[in-house]
């Protein structure tokens, strides 16, 4: 910040608001940092770096309106020198699409994700609804990954399967614990950084952290216990729900893990770490949907089943 140390505001050089503010990120001020952060993009409206800075503070808030007018402005006076330092990307964009994602500004967010280098997301003002794979996003997080950031807290934190409509949103795809305060087809707000990771089919997958929920799905939850199904049975169960916009998640195998697996990639490194769940005879299905719906989906698959035996069909919230 050394181009800063010749300007002044309120009797104090830009420097000196640079370092108030890095002070009050270090000790967790929010508060002054917040206001540091206007002070800064006052005495220096011609800097992308401190635009960026700025918000960044805004999206740790969560205040959305004020992160898509900041990031803004810091794409807008990105140059070929900050380029450099970035390596060709530009941040600001990126934090700039989640701003926007969050607000349902489309028009905004197509034009952050093609200026930070993402092929396909065309210009226009209709929702992003494309095919990104699929993710899992950490809910409810445990640990925060920016200075005075607000994390999401409607339960306990699970990591949880998604389908990613765009690169700063999905929608659940598997079936939440209750405890966790979502439900399948909820819609997510999550961040870009990954957090670990986690197995899908051979491949490592990043985990990526909520960052808000955009909106709520009304489908309740349902625990199944089944006896003598095979994995085959259930791969059947699941080809008749999923068609119908139907849950199901197989619980009986969920990993309950200790914190610093869940950062990192369960299964690898130290044997000390063994999260994996008792052996059961019987498998625990979490099921997402209307009763009626569940349980014809359930009567067709048992009729053509007859070793396989429904223990419960528990409604959980």
């Amino acid at each position: 910040m050394d181009a800063q140390g010749d300007r002044t505001t309120n009797g104090r050089t830009a420097k000196a608001l640079w370092e108030d503010w890095k002070e009050a990120d270090r000790v967790g001020d929010a508060a002054a940092a917040g206001r540091l952060a206007s002070e800064m993009t006052a005495a220096l409206p011609g800097f992308s770096a401190i635009w960026f800075e700025a918000g960044m503070y805004s999206k740790a808030r969560g205040e959305w309106a004020e992160s898509v007018v900041r990031n803004q402005r810091a794409v807008d006076l990105f140059t070929a020198e900050d380029a450099a330092e970035y390596g060709g990307e530009n941040p600001a964009a990126w934090n700039l699409g989640i701003a926007a994602t969050a607000i349902g500004d489309w028009a905004t967010a197509r034009r952050a994700w093609t200026a930070y280098g993402i092929d396909g997301v065309e210009a226009g003002t209709e929702p992003i609804d494309m095919n990104f794979g699929y993710a899992p996003i950490r809910v409810n997080p445990d640990r925060p990954s920016l200075p005075h950031q607000v994390v999401p807290a409607f339960g306990d934190t699970e990591v949880v399967w998604c389908r990613r409509r765009s690169p700063a949103h999905a929608v659940i795809s598997s079936v939440p614990l209750p405890a966790s305060g979502h439900r399948f087809g909820d819609v997510l707000l999550h961040d870009g950084e990954p957090k670990g990771t986690r197995q899908l089919g051979e491949q490592e997958v990043a985990v990526f952290d909520q960052l808000a929920r955009l909106s709520e799905s009304d489908l309740p939850t349902w625990q199944a216990q089944l006896v003598g199904a095979t994995p085959t049975d259930l791969d059947a169960l699941a080809d008749l729900v999923a068609p119908r916009g139907l849950g199901i998640d197989d619980w009986s195998g969920i990993h309950l893990l200790c914190a610093d697996c869940s950062h990192g990639s369960p299964g690898a490194g130290d044997s000390a770490h063994n999260h994996t769940p008792a052996a059961t005879d019987a498998a625990v299905l979490g099921l997402a949907g209307a009763e009626a719906d569940l349980r014809a989906c359930l009567d067709t698959w048992l009729a053509a089943r007859p070793h396989v035996v429904l223990a419960e069909l528990t409604f959980l919230w």
